[in-house]
């Protein structure tokens, strides 16, 4: 056993208990939970790593980006990772390190993150002004709030996880994305993709879509009306929503 385990174990009770929603980091659990030798092993594998990327992150003098052991794992376990760090006050990363904005079509677009096989943990309340997507796997150490769309990436490459709560205009999902706290948002688009969204609070959102189906109910909600090829693209459509040129109508 690593010597810092204690230090994950620690973290993941702390999760469990002290925090709001902070359950949700026990989703992945199946019924029963880690029932066979060989999970059990794999568990334990996984948190000895964990306690491995904690002591070099608490060696470092400044944040550079946590790799990730065996390239993606769910988000689960770095969200474990970073509450950690938090605990011990190591270093983490401040706004706008580790990302890249540009303009595309106009709009300004954020890009969170670096590779996917790294884990970036950011310091917050994080508040950003513009469309976001994400590229590897991201911790926020707070509440998030973006002023535009956000697309949470691809689960083979990505995940997102909020140690308190989330506000987006408009939500494109379809990656591994945890949130402790609430969901306030005015669009949820989800993609069917293979990832997971868990929400430890409550979910506010004035629209929830299917991507398969927006194209048909869409129509009913928001105004004005955008055209039919953004509404069979599911990202636009959080764009639409996201820049604010498409309203979502108040419920009758």
């Amino acid at each position: 056993m690593h010597p810092r385990r204690p230090d994950i174990d620690a973290a993941l009770t702390d999760l469990r208990n002290r925090l709001p929603g902070g359950k949700i980091v026990d989703h992945w659990h199946s019924e029963p939970p880690w029932p066979t030798p060989e999970q059990l092993r794999l568990r334990d594998a996984w948190f000895d790593s964990l306690a491995e990327a904690l002591e070099m992150a608490l060696t470092r003098q400044d944040f550079v980006p946590i790799v990730i052991p065996e390239a993606r794992s769910p988000p689960d376990w770095e969200f474990i990772l970073a509450h950690a760090l938090a605990r011990h006050s190591g270093p983490v990363a401040s706004y706008p390190h580790f990302s890249e904005t540009r303009r595309k079509e106009g709009e300004p677009v954020i890009t969170l993150g670096t590779a996917f096989d790294e884990l970036v943990i950011f310091q917050g309340p994080l508040e950003l002004h513009g469309h976001v997507d994400l590229r590897g796997t991201v911790v926020v150490l707070g509440d998030l709030i973006i002023h535009g769309a956000l697309m949470d990436g691809d689960p083979a490459d990505s995940g997102l996880v909020v140690i308190g709560n989330e506000r987006v205009c408009a939500l494109y999902t379809s990656s591994d994305h945890l949130m402790v706290g609430d969901l306030e948002t005015d669009l949820l688009m989800l993609s069917g993709g293979e990832g997971s969204w868990v929400v430890g609070g409550e979910v506010r959102a004035r629209l929830q879509l299917e991507e398969s189906r927006a194209s048909e109910e869409a129509p009913r909600w928001l105004e004005p009306v955008p055209s039919d090829e953004v509404l069979e693209d599911g990202w636009a459509l959080c764009k639409e929503v996201g820049s604010g040129r498409t309203k979502v109508r108040p419920p009758p």
